[in-house]
């Protein structure tokens, strides 16, 4: 009890995440009045601060060390009072010590993330006792991520790494005894093909020889055989291709493609002769191109008596008609298949129950498929599916797995800000898994009921995590990222407002790393792509990666609104952007702005708006249609319904159909693609832009950002258009990642200077690069990229 004040005071005096204070310091709700001089430059309480207990100030590791001491007497006779006072002499002493480690925790920087660790692909052994998952991390020298298999005990204790330097390694499967570990990967230059390796440990040996190479696998559940997927030859030979007789049909294709698509098939890998023989035929093939809304591509699913394999079925090989999907099962003696259901389209990632024939999947919850994703769930002999998550009321986009007895589902959603695990039993209402702070992006479940998951937050970096049980907490497996625990991190906090017409929205405002109140500060608007996604609060997850900290670190104000269309706070949010892309979700956007502005924390001379993909479109109708910006980043964005709709794969041509209601040659939605189009509105652009895309997007076509591009250059608006050579959606090696996001930031403080309106230099070289093309930035980019790679140490 008598060290019970300056424990408190000292604990008050800095400001530290609770979920990241020494074990022995206690969680306190105390007024920093009255803080010592020596810690007054440290920054005020609302700022996260991941201070590794290595790295603490002296001033407040001897304090520390002086409250855990029980105070004697100094001279035999002392009263308890003096006691007392001696023992709180010594404490204010030692706060009178230098205390400048306290003001110089460094906040992250571009140099730490590249050493970020990310995982992957966390499984279960078939007897709960160790974890398989992957960990990735960059190799900005080979310009790849170098991925290695681990298998960690749940008991706890170090990673034990099973497999290295194998090129594209993924999708690590347990064999039904637990003794072996088949996964997927590239040697030499042959495709990708699978590859076992003994649990323990042990040489990878490879055990199939699919000659186009193999897109996933499961093991059957006595262990003997393996399905895979792997396309079928091309339609059109080698020996007619060198004489050049190789045209083929177009049909729902992108505008890249070079030859005719071939569907993807199942076959059955015996392990102990090594035959393999081709379970489905024909035309139709197993989903191997992103779908248009949610769902995912995914492996055939076993019944549990080895009897069935489940598939998404599409209804043919083009990549722009992904929609039309059903679930099917295939015998596994006859190869004879049938649907599950009627449904015809929108039907992905089917799962068998560990026991029986229940098969849940994904399904639109309508209406149409503008709206979140449920888990329905029928048997295998076909019928009637019923819809266990209506109530619900969140978006499964792809990540569930059943529970054990299939007496429910988890499923990983986002919600508000952050991302959740829910439980949803095959009757009655689902509920939350308590994680704290942690946002999980992957889940797994034992056949014991315990659940791994990979997690982070927004001072968080991921790692590994255990639940024993669903009513447990979380238990970190890993610590790869702990050295990112000594870094400062800005305070982010949801903020709600409604739009003009009602409609409720959320987001995220993150403060500058200095933030002082009563200033104003420059604002970044960064708007997520999807649309049916959200902005949430991950440590360096999507589409804004590193970008939130680092405008922070700038002094910067982030605000990521997740407007109409996102998928975090219900369906009915999510479905009210049908037929409404722009006006609905600018005036979210807007006037959350409006509402920031309200709180006196804004520099309203110095916002700028950033965004990739559907973020990119939104960037775009906004500097079109407001002109307050300072500047503005459009990324892989979408700025011609047409276009996209003519010419883009990965199911675009129906996500933009179903999304307003219509072709560009129906009557009721024709209009909607003119008057939808930022491109519609280019001439009334004069932001300052930089216009950023890979040269081999087809998810939204480079055509669209030549477009833009051209329709700024020509008014002699300050533009830069940089292409990333090869890069597909989104750059997927870390040096062009790097360059990107690099690109952005850039763009960005140049023109965010308070000199002028401008930016005194970056408007003359922004006029100056409206001469650029995307193909005269390509050679920019690789001189980057060589100077980049030559910085970094092997």
């Amino acid at each position: 009890m008598r060290h019970a004040a300056p424990r408190a005071a000292c604990a008050a005096a800095l400001p530290l995440d609770a979920s990241r204070m020494p074990r022995d310091v206690p969680r306190v709700d105390a007024s920093p009045t009255g803080v010592p001089r020596c810690l007054r430059s440290v920054p005020p309480p609302n700022h996260r601060h991941g201070i590794n207990q290595d790295s603490q100030p002296l001033c407040f590791l001897v304090a520390r060390h002086m409250m855990s001491m029980p105070c004697h007497p100094i001279e035999t006779g002392h009263s308890p009072m003096k006691r007392y006072l001696a023992c709180l002499t010594l404490v204010l002493l030692a706060f009178s010590l230098p205390c400048a480690q306290a003001a110089t925790v460094a906040p992250i920087n571009w140099q730490a993330y590249r050493s970020l660790t990310k995982y992957s692909a966390p499984q279960f052994s078939p007897d709960g006792s160790r974890i398989a998952f992957l960990t990735l991390k960059p190799d900005f020298v080979h310009d790849r991520y170098a991925a290695t298999l681990r298998v960690v005990d749940t008991r706890g204790g170090a990673p034990q790494a099973l497999v290295r330097g194998m090129r594209d390694l993924q999708m690590p499967r347990w064999s039904p005894d637990g003794r072996t570990l088949a996964f997927i990967a590239k040697v030499g230059k042959r495709k990708s093909e699978i590859y076992t390796v003994p649990a323990n440990g042990g040489t990878p040996r490879c055990v199939s020889d699919a000659r186009n190479g193999v897109e996933q696998f499961a093991w059957s559940p006595d262990g003997n055989t393996i399905a895979f997927v792997t396309p079928d030859n091309p339609r059109v030979g080698a020996k007619a291709r060198r004489a050049h007789h190789d045209l083929f049909d177009i049909h729902d294709d992108d505008y890249q493609i070079t030859r005719a698509p071939a569907p993807s098939h199942i076959w059955l890998l015996s392990l102990k002769d090594g035959d393999a023989r081709q379970l489905t035929h024909g035309p139709t093939s197993v989903l191997e191109n992103p779908p248009p809304f949610a769902g995912s591509i995914s492996a055939p699913a076993w019944s549990a008596d080895g009897k069935w394999l489940v598939f998404t079925r599409q209804i043919d090989a083009d990549d722009s008609d992904t929609d039309q999907t059903t679930i099917a099962a295939v015998n596994v003696a006859t190869g004879a298949v049938h649907a599950l259901t009627s449904h015809g389209s929108y039907e992905y990632t089917p799962e068998f129950a560990p026991q029986g024939d229940a098969v849940a999947f994904l399904y639109p919850h309508g209406p149409g498929p503008v709206s979140d994703m449920d888990v329905l769930v029928t048997s295998v002999a076909g019928g009637g599916a019923r819809d266990i998550s209506a109530d619900m009321d969140r978006d499964v986009y792809s990540a569930y797995a059943w529970l054990p007895a299939a007496r429910g589902v988890v499923a990983v959603v986002d919600d508000h800000v952050g991302t959740k695990i829910f439980v949803q039993p095959l009757h009655g209402a689902a509920h939350a898994l308590a994680l704290g702070s942690l946002n999980p992006s992957l889940v797994a479940v034992s056949a014991q009921g315990a659940l791994a998951f990979v997690a982070d937050s927004a001072t968080r970096a991921p790692e590994l995590y255990l639940l024993r049980t669903l009513a447990s907490r979380p238990v970190a497996l890993t610590s790869f990222n702990h050295a990112f625990s000594d870094y400062a991190y800005p305070r982010s906090v949801e903020v709600s407002w409604r739009a003009p017409d009602g409609q409720a929205d959320d987001g995220i405002l993150t403060y500058p790393d200095d933030y002082q109140p009563g200033q104003h500060y420059p604002l970044v608007v960064y708007s997520h792509g999807g649309p049916e996604a959200a902005s949430t609060e991950h440590f360096d997850g999507g589409e804004i990666g590193p970008l939130r900290d680092l405008f922070a670190a700038r002094g910067y104000l982030v605000f990521e609104p997740n407007y109409r269309g996102s998928d975090n706070l219900g369906n009915a949010h999510e479905h009210a952007i049908y037929r409404d892309p722009g006006v609905g979700p600018d005036s979210d956007i807007i006037s959350g702005i409006t509402m920031l502005e309200k709180q006196g924390i804004v520099d309203r001379a110095r916002i700028a708006a950033v965004g990739h993909s559907y973020g990119g479109y939104m960037t775009a109708w906004l500097i079109a249609h407001q002109h307050f910006w300072r500047c503005a980043v459009v990324a892989d964005g979408v700025v011609d319904w047409t276009q996209e709709y003519e010419l883009a794969g990965d199911g675009n041509l129906a996500w933009t159909r179903d999304s307003l209601g219509g072709s560009p040659w129906d009557p009721r939605s024709a209009a909607l693609y003119r008057s939808g189009s930022p491109i519609t509105y280019a001439g009334q652009i004069t932001t300052p832009t930089l216009i950023i895309s890979g040269t081999a997007d087809i998810t939204v076509p480079i055509t669209e950002s030549f477009a833009l591009y051209h329709a700024l250059a020509s008014r002699r608006v300050p533009v830069r258009f940089i292409g990333i050579p090869g890069a597909h959606h989104m750059p997927q090696d870390p040096v062009h990642r790097e360059l990107y996001y690099r690109a952005i930031y850039d763009w960005v403080v140049a023109h965010m200077q308070p000199s002028n309106r401008a930016g005194a230099g970056a408007g003359a070289v922004a006029r100056a690069d409206t001469r650029r093309s995307v193909h005269g930035s390509e050679a920019m980019m690789q001189k980057l990229k060589a100077s980049l790679t030559r910085s970094i140490s092997p």
